[in-house]
């Protein structure tokens, strides 16, 4: 029903999405929101660094914590999408302690973290944002 009310509106009263990045990308992210799996999400105001380079990606929270992240998804906007957005998803994982972490980001500016560590007392968590070019 929504799909169907969304291709009636006029294109003219859409939002459209910011233009692909061309080149390299380097973002500076808010992660406003984070929803522990533990209680109610609560705001958060993180700001990471998403960074592409030559052969690999970085996902920069601190000097402390590994930044090394491995691009698992490239989707090109669809040549029939309503809105021409790029999604990326890079993956972080460490093998010893069992956890990953995903950050999903699109040529919009809209981030999303998902993480999953098994052994810790949040074993899952998930924060939302938005990004904007450094």
């Amino acid at each position: 029903m929504t799909r169907r009310i969304l291709t009636a509106l006029p294109l003219c009263l859409l939002p459209f999405a910011a233009p692909a990045q061309e080149g390299t990308l380097n973002w500076t992210c808010l992660l406003s929101i984070l929803c522990p799996d533990t209680g109610a999400c609560r705001d958060w105001d993180q700001v990471i660094t998403i960074v592409e380079g030559e052969e690999d990606w970085q996902v920069n929270w601190n000097a402390d914590l590994p930044n090394a992240y491995e691009l698992i998804a490239d989707l090109p906007p669809a040549e029939d999408a309503l809105e021409p957005v790029h999604v990326r998803s890079l993956l972080y994982r460490n093998e010893r302690a069992q956890s990953t972490q995903m950050v999903t980001f699109d040529s919009t500016g809209r981030v999303v973290v998902t993480g999953h560590q098994p052994q810790a007392a949040t074993r899952t968590v998930t924060g939302i944002g938005t990004c904007e070019a450094s």
